[in-house]
């Protein structure tokens, strides 16, 4: 912090309008975004005003950056380390001014390098070394060099010390200069930058030895796309990959470059040059590679001993590469046909079968025959492609032929062979279109392939086996009218889609829009006419446009549905009946009523044994007993042996069964089963 007293320790009697600066103060040291107050004083009469300016002596008002005080200025945030100013405090009465600078200093920031060299520098005897680590630093620093030949010697940036034989020292930039280096002074060079704030240092290896031509190396990796073999390069077509080469030198080469076949200038500019450890590297990116890319490459670089520049040149061949592959080639012509290994010609007409070999560098392509009836010829088509042909004349004796195609290719002196399978040629009669039919895709067609709905699109699909596959023309006429002749469709108001597919053709016709908003009647009449060059062949379909709805039910579902429900019905009422019965306890074939026709005798229940602590008694019966007499015949169990017995005028209303053994029951015990019952 920097406070200065402007004035004598002993006072006078000022004189009037007259002002004089007492004292300033800088605040002290901020640090980057810090606030600061600078503050002044002054003595004057009458009592002086105060005024605050920049640097460039501009009024300073109050605002973000400011903000302005009588007798003091607030620089509210330090934005950078550039912005130690010098600032003026002007104290003022009418007749008078006194002015004093205040100068904002900020406190030591870190020092930092700012600058990335590589850690090695080589260099022959007598030449000059520079080492610049880019220094960047705010205030007062301290700087050290330690190395050979420096014995570390302290260079202050006070320039107080001075230039000491062959090193330089650039002060202001901290760049160490050493002029005719010799090997004795090779070795590893320090510098030691340090302040109140902090400390860094950083460090550079210097190799002194004797000159040395610049030296260029071919350096692309193998990978599993690409081999190299000393400066030939083999790669698989497609791949990527990057093309290297290195240069060296003492000194250090300063450029290195790769030239490229013309035809592929394209790339050039994908060079990507790196300066490192000594050595000067080109990457040459290739990016898909394809026969175009092959040739030879050319990379150089240069350095300069004595004045004298001395170049060096590698060639680098690139091989673009590919296993050989056999494929089919016969095509589809008017009167060919080719489905897979199969080559169908008409009889009459000449035919060519062929197949494919395709490879890099360029196969060789041979040819196994089963008969000697076609004319077979060998076609290269470009660097990669060899195509062998047999050719047909139309009055050939073959009915049948086949043959198999191979072929080869060398690669990095090993033979690569493939073979494709036997193709099979045969001659078929001309025939023209045949098993024409038309169908209707319409919804209703499922109960009447003759019914279309007014409320959807008719849609009907015409299909013709032939060979060659055949055009369709389309027509229609109206089955109810007085002029019954076909016409063809408007465009307007129909569209047709074909597609074809070896040996089948299909034609699909359809409504632009509803049946119903282009048709009128109700019977019409449709024809697909199937053409090729052997002839054509017509078909009529008889559609019936009919009000149903398209989703309509026919009478026949709604029948089918009908018994199954009755049928449920059925069985849902004869399980009900047997439950019921169940349930009420009878247990006869006899008691089934009407149902018992449907029960087998064998389904009557067996007796079942009873237990003799639960007799099976009936509470009514034994009221009535009770009521008659005093005492009554209680059946002890249910038993086969069980006889009917003639019921009493007491019992008219309830059967009685009387057991041949038999006990009797006193009314003076009848609470006990009372209370039982």
């Amino acid at each position: 912090k920097s406070y200065s007293v402007k004035t004598a320790a002993s006072f006078s009697l000022m004189n009037d309008n007259s002002s004089q600066i007492l004292f300033i103060d800088n605040g002290g040291k901020p640090n980057v975004g810090d606030a600061i107050t600078l503050r002044c004083g002054a003595c004057g009469y009458p009592t002086p005003s105060y005024e605050w300016h920049d640097t460039n002596d501009k009024k300073l008002q109050t605002s973000d950056v400011y903000e302005v005080l009588e007798t003091s200025m607030i620089v509210k945030s330090i934005k950078t380390a550039d912005d130690d100013a010098e600032y003026k405090c002007a104290a003022l009465t009418a007749t008078s001014k006194s002015v004093e600078s205040i100068r904002l200093t900020l406190s030591d920031t870190i020092p930092k390098f700012n600058r990335t060299i590589e850690n090695s520098q080589y260099n022959i005897p007598g030449a000059t070394v520079v080492i610049d680590f880019g220094l960047e630093v705010k205030g007062q620093i301290d700087i050290s060099w330690n190395g050979q030949g420096l014995d570390k010697f302290l260079l202050n940036t006070d320039n107080s010390m001075a230039n000491r034989g062959n090193l330089k020292l650039d002060n202001e930039n901290n760049v160490l200069t050493i002029e005719n280096i010799q090997k004795n002074a090779s070795g590893v060079f320090q510098c030691i930058v340090y302040n109140e704030a902090g400390m860094i240092s950083a460090y550079k290896t210097v190799i002194i030895r004797e000159s040395q031509p610049a030296q260029v190396a071919h350096t692309t990796a193998s990978t599993t796309d690409k081999t190299e073999k000393g400066n030939d390069i083999h790669s698989v077509r497609g791949a990527n990959f990057t093309m290297q080469c290195t240069g060296s030198g003492n000194p250090t080469p300063s450029d290195i470059t790769i030239d490229v076949p013309d035809s592929t200038s394209a790339i050039a500019s994908s060079l990507i040059k790196v300066n490192k450890e000594g050595k000067y590297i080109g990457n040459l990116l290739i990016d898909k590679v394809t026969e175009q890319y092959a040739g030879v490459y050319k990379c150089c670089t240069h350095n300069f001993i004595k004045g004298l520049k001395k170049s060096a040149c590698v060639n680098i061949s690139l091989a673009v590469e590919e296993v050989v592959s056999v494929t089919q080639h016969s095509e589809d012509t008017d009167y060919t046909l080719v489905i897979g290994n199969q080559v169908y010609g008409t009889k009459g007409y000449p035919l060519a079968a062929s197949c494919k070999a395709t490879g890099l560098p360029r196969p060789t392509i041979s040819i196994k025959r089963n008969n000697d009836c076609g004319a077979v010829s060998t076609i290269t088509k470009s660097n990669d492609i060899e195509i062998i042909q047999v050719d047909y004349a139309k009055d050939t004796g073959c009915t049948t032929d086949s043959f198999q195609c191979c072929g080869n290719n060398t690669i990095q002196d090993e033979l690569y062979q493939r073979c494709y399978d036997w193709i099979t040629v045969s001659f078929v009669d001309q025939e023209k279109p045949n098993d024409v039919k038309i169908e209707n895709a319409g919804n209703l067609a499922s109960d009447d392939s003759s019914l279309v709905s007014l409320m959807e699109t008719l849609m009907l699909n015409c299909s013709a086996k032939s060979f060659p596959e055949s055009e369709f023309s389309w027509e229609y006429r109206n089955s109810a009218s007085t002029a019954n002749a076909f016409q063809r469709l408007e465009s307007v108001n129909f569209q047709t889609s074909v597609t074809k597919s070896k040996g089948f053709t299909y034609s699909m016709l359809s409504t632009i829009g509803t049946a119903g908003d282009l048709l009128t009647g109700t019977n019409y009449e449709f024809q697909c006419t199937a053409k090729n060059i052997f002839g054509q062949t017509s078909v009529i379909k008889s559609i019936q446009i009919t009000s149903s709805a398209a989703n309509q039910v026919s009478a026949s579902v709604y029948l089918g549905v009908g018994i199954v429900l009755f049928i449920g019905a059925l069985v849902a009422v004869f399980v009900m009946y047997i439950f019921f019965i169940i349930s009420s306890g009878k247990k006869k074939r006899s008691d089934l009523g009407f149902m018992r026709c449907l029960v087998c005798k064998c389904c009557e229940p067996k007796q079942q044994p009873v237990d003799r602590q639960q007799p099976p008694y009936d509470y009514k019966l034994l009221s009535l007993e009770k009521m008659a007499t005093n005492s009554f015949h209680v059946p002890l169990y249910s038993h086969p042996r069980l006889v009917p017995v003639e019921p009493s005028d007491s019992f008219a209303r309830a059967p009685v069964y009387r057991e041949l053994e038999q006990m009797t029951i006193q009314t003076n015990s009848m609470s006990k089963y009372e209370q039982l019952f």
